[in-house]
């Protein structure tokens, strides 16, 4: 007997009780729903925060909260309807009535229903929608708002469906995993969507990290110039925030291209490693003023569209980013809000509670024309307050504002991000944002499967939306982008063997903690170094953070669990003290630096070689998978050890290849790969500001 099937019309309460903070909460959310009801975003401007994102702590000059909420209320939206202002952009030939791009999510991602709602609220509130890559649903193909994605799997892809809708987008990246290729699970891969992908149903969607023919900015200019000649339709490139994405942008700008896509760090998605989402690239709010400036000395910023995705909730921040130097906004995951998500997190596994990324075999579906109306709605509600800004502003075009960044100031921030956003700084402080560790449980593939965390949705960048333990969770890991290609670990093979100057060699950089002997034996067959190991070198010494170690040690081991420690700087700053000592001293290549401390993932590890450590300790997380197996008997705990340590070797792979490296030998020492999202910080650990 057929399941009988549940419709979605209604919303639902949003997932609570997170131990860290959530970009998406639940006041968001509410704020989004409202909208998506009344018509009207209430607030229609929030307050200046003392955390969080540069946009939730700029503020737009002569602007007043109450004054700006009594004119709506008096108005209406009747009334706002009515005000002689232009919020619109012309987009691809056509005039939109609302900045906003509805971000690129497939049939697949999103399971069929909720594509149809998004194009047809595209088309009713005048605004556009990127169908994503995987092949074009037969419902969406009868909007006109629409934009074809050209992506590197190039699943779905033909002349019919490239010569639909207003444009193409040539996808180098996206926000939520750049440097990476995209990821449908085979559960999600089953019939309609596996035809439209031309795919065997139940077999795995992988898009490769680098589109094979383009490795060059030449190539991106010949594949812009061949869609544009064979679609007829002007081209978009989507890239995700990166350090390199002004040079892209200015490549894209004179291949002939319409504009760029630039989504930030804590976009959504339907899948992406968990350490990728959580520490690569950059937030849009440090990547918005950088590529307008470049665009503009280079004499490519006009007839050039910059669209700004990533984190993007609200009127008042599509305001910010054209303050900035935008044109409109790339909105994804507000638009699935307005459609009912609770974020949850599970977009990945096909059972999404209200609909919307679920697999097609769930008896689960959403009501179109309920969502429809939803999101249609809520776009009506941007449009008003985008209008009422620019009224209160006292302007008749949203277009006047691009780039009038005397309008903003920006509070609890330091210079150095001040001078990168070109605003004014109102009240100096620190961008990180620190708070209590705190640990999340070790998923059970890691250590039966060895297995990376796959998660869906985004809002998650440490120290910035959500609490940092230390400086090292403020820097961002940079990815490769046309200008530099990225490496795939599913098809290259990516070297992260470490040799010491006397000629160890170890498998990986990642040191073992000898608390367990099953552990000891499991780093041991896979030729990890453990600390019991090092620490029995004649030639080591073992400091902590602050002190130097007795001359002629070789293997110098900083460990922030010695005595002494507390007080002292941070080890991430040591390590970067005695690197470059050792390096002015010219016996750098004789010297072996190792890190030892609580440190959580493999992010940790390749921040600290970045920052010139040889090899780094996963003690916390191995310690804590130390307390989970201790009721399994030796072989079962060793093989639980090996398949865990097989995964932090992995992501370590996958965050290399993001960058583009093919041996950790490049890594080492190689600060020019990270980024810092606070000044202090950057100036700590000898690394740049994000965005520079």
């Amino acid at each position: 007997m057929a399941a009988r099937v549940r419709i979605v019309n209604r919303y639902i309460p949003p997932v609570g009780g997170l131990k860290a903070p959530e970009f998406w909460d639940a006041r968001r959310i509410a704020r989004i729903r409202a909208a998506a009801t009344i018509g009207l975003e209430k607030p229609l401007l929030s307050p200046v925060a003392r955390r969080g994102r540069l946009l939730d702590r700029l503020e737009i000059e002569g602007l007043r909260p109450r004054e700006l909420e009594a004119l709506a209320e008096k108005l209406g939206p009747q009334g706002i309807d009515r005000l002689d202002v232009d919020v619109g952009i012309g987009f691809a030939g056509v005039r939109l009535r609302v900045p906003v791009y509805l971000g690129d999510m497939s049939f697949g991602a999103l399971s069929g229903n909720p594509n149809i709602a998004l194009a047809r609220a595209a088309d009713a509130a005048g605004a556009v929608v990127g169908v994503g890559e995987g092949g074009l649903h037969p419902e969406v193909a009868k909007s006109r708002n629409i934009v074809i994605q050209w992506a590197s799997g190039r699943f779905g892809i033909d002349r019919y469906m490239l010569r639909r809708g207003l444009a193409v987008n040539i996808k180098i990246g996206q926000g939520a995993k750049p440097g990476i290729g995209g990821h449908l699970p085979a559960e999600k891969v089953t019939g309609e969507i596996a035809r439209l992908r031309k795919l065997p149903p139940g077999s795995e969607a992988l898009s490769p990290a680098p589109h094979h023919d383009i490795y060059s900015i030449e190539d991106l200019a010949q594949r812009v110039k061949m869609l544009a000649e064979f679609t007829g339709k002007p081209v978009l490139v989507k890239t995700a925030a990166t350090n390199q994405v002004g040079f892209v942008a200015v490549g894209t700008a004179r291949a002939g291209a319409m504009g760029i896509i630039v989504d930030g760090a804590g976009a959504g998605t339907g899948a992406t490693p968990k350490i990728v989402r959580d520490h690569v690239g950059v937030p849009i709010d440090y990547a918005v003023p950088r590529v307008h400036d470049l665009l503009v000395s280079n004499g490519v910023r006009e007839g050039f569209t910059l669209i700004a995705g990533g984190m993007v909730s609200a009127a008042e921040d599509i305001a910010k980013l054209v303050m900035l130097g935008a044109d409109m906004a790339m909105m994804g995951t507000a638009a699935l809000i307005a459609m009912g998500c609770i974020m949850c997190h599970i977009c990945n596994t096909g059972r999404c509670p209200t609909a919307l990324t679920n697999s097609l075999q769930q008896p689960v579906r959403l009501d179109v024309e309920w969502a429809t109306e939803r999101v249609t709605t809520w776009l009506r509600a941007v449009e008003r307050s985008l209008k009422l800004i620019v009224y209160a502003l006292g302007e008749d075009s949203l277009a006047r504002l691009r780039g009038r960044r005397s309008l903003l100031r920006l509070y609890n921030a330091d210079e150095a991000v001040a001078k990168l956003l070109g605003v004014e700084l109102a009240e100096p402080g620190e961008v990180a944002w620190y708070g209590d560790p705190h640990d999340e449980p070790i998923p059970r593939e890691v250590y039966e499967k060895a297995k990376t965390p796959v998660v869906g949705m985004g809002g998650v960048v440490p120290g910035y939306t959500t609490p940092a333990e230390r400086p090292l969770d403020l820097l961002r890991i940079e990815a490769a982008q046309v200008t530099r290609p990225p490496v795939d670990p599913y098809r290259e093979e990516i070297d992260i063997a470490t040799r010491l100057p006397d000629g160890t060699v170890y498998e990986a950089p990642i040191v073992v903690p000898c608390s367990d002997p099953a552990l000891v034996e499991a780093a041991e067959g896979l030729g990890y170094p453990t600390e019991c190991g090092l620490l029995e070198r004649p030639d080591a010494a073992a400091v902590p953070p602050g002190s130097e170690p007795p001359p002629g040690t070789r293997v110098v081991i900083v460990d922030e669990g010695l005595r002494g420690a507390r007080g002292k700087p941070w080890l991430e700053e040591w390590i970067v003290r005695l690197d470059d000592s050792y390096w002015r001293d010219g016996i750098r290549e004789t010297v072996a630096l190792v890190a030892l401390g609580g440190f959580r993932h493999s992010a940790d590890v390749y921040k600290l070689v970045a920052l010139g450590a040889d090899l780094v300790s996963a003690r916390r997380s191995l310690e804590r998978l130390r307390v989970k197996l201790s009721g399994l008997d030796a072989d079962r705990r060793r093989e639980a050890y090996e398949n865990a340590l097989i995964e932090l070797g992995w992501e370590l792979r996958l965050l290399m290849g993001a960058g583009g490296l093919t041996s950790v030998q490049s890594l080492r020492g190689n600060r020019w790969l990270l980024r810092s999202l606070d000044g202090r910080v950057a100036r700590m650990l000898e690394v740049d500001v994000a965005g520079y």
